[in-house]
């Protein structure tokens, strides 16, 4: 774990040299007077690049974390210059290699850009899908907000999905359909909770993008679902009508009803968003990982 030095002025903290310089410098010197000096350096200089490799990359990872949890809670605005490569290997006393694969990070994540006259903050809302996540870990105030507009969304691309599945699936695909949805599959027996029902959503929804086979459908369904995961407490009971949910889904593929079943869960996610922004929906889990910022 990267422990960021606080003390001081950034850029102004006590150098230290690299340990890869260190043990190159041993290597020159004591192999200089060899006949085989050079091939004695060039093997001494690969066996240090190859010890210093693996830790680079989890010394990145733990930088851009901390940046990236600093930039999602305003702690830097948008437009303005992230510290420079020097002072931010000084702050966390790293070599500058591991800054470079921090902020290029970052900048996947779209919350950076690496510009000519350096790295300045981007507006969230050109961020990546991937910074919802830690988003609703670290704002309590904005997370009704977040999951309300998460859920909204799902609901939406799963509207969507089925409508094109059902009007072109096979009348195996559909048997297939209405059997995942069943009373038995679901256990329609248990209490009314989103657990009630998750499963065979799942099941559901990985059917629609089969039938469909559209790859973009499926990798932002994943997406989302990845958010999700892990932030909302299933136990709760669910302010909607889980159960009439998988009966009027039914009923529309039964009636080969492509709109219909569209309509049936577009109304239901359209409802739950609106119970989660009003608060009345199932709490943030208590137990999921929330990242905090470190000081040293």
């Amino acid at each position: 774990m990267v422990v960021p030095k606080w003390q001081g002025q950034l850029g102004r903290a006590n150098s230290v040299e690299p340990k890869s310089n260190l043990l190159r410098r041993s290597s020159i010197s004591c192999c200089k007077d060899d006949d085989n000096s050079l091939i004695r350096m060039r093997f001494s200089m690969n066996e240090t690049a190859k010890q210093a490799s693996e830790p680079v990359k989890s010394r990145a990872s733990d930088i851009s974390d901390l940046l990236r949890d600093e930039i999602l809670l305003g702690q830097y605005r948008p437009g303005e210059r992230l510290p420079s490569e020097r002072d931010l290997a000084a702050r966390f006393q790293v070599n500058r290699g591991a800054v470079r694969e921090a902020i290029k990070t970052l900048a996947e994540l779209g919350i950076v850009q690496v510009l000519p006259g350096g790295v300045r903050i981007s507006p969230i809302e050109q961020a990546s899908l991937s910074v919802l996540g830690p988003l609703l870990d670290l704002k309590d105030q904005a997370r009704p907000t977040l999951i309300s507009e998460l859920v909204a969304v799902f609901g939406a691309l799963l509207a969507l999905s089925s409508r094109l599945a059902l009007a072109r699936a096979t009348p195996e695909e559909k048997d297939r359909l209405l059997t995942i949805l069943s009373p038995e599959t679901a256990n329609s027996g248990h209490a009314n909770t989103p657990a009630t029902y998750e499963q065979p959503l799942a099941q559901f929804a990985a059917a629609l993008i089969d039938i469909n086979n559209n790859l973009v459908l499926r990798l932002i369904g994943n997406g989302l679902r990845a958010q999700m995961m892990g932030r909302i407490d299933r136990n709760e009971p669910s302010p909607v009508d889980a159960r009439g949910l998988l009966h009027n889904m039914a009923n529309a593929i039964e009636a080969d009803n492509p709109a219909r079943l569209a309509f049936v869960i577009s109304e239901h996610f359209d409802h739950l968003s609106a119970t989660l922004a009003a608060g009345e929906a199932p709490q943030m889990n208590p137990n999921a990982s929330h990242r905090t910022t470190q000081h040293a």
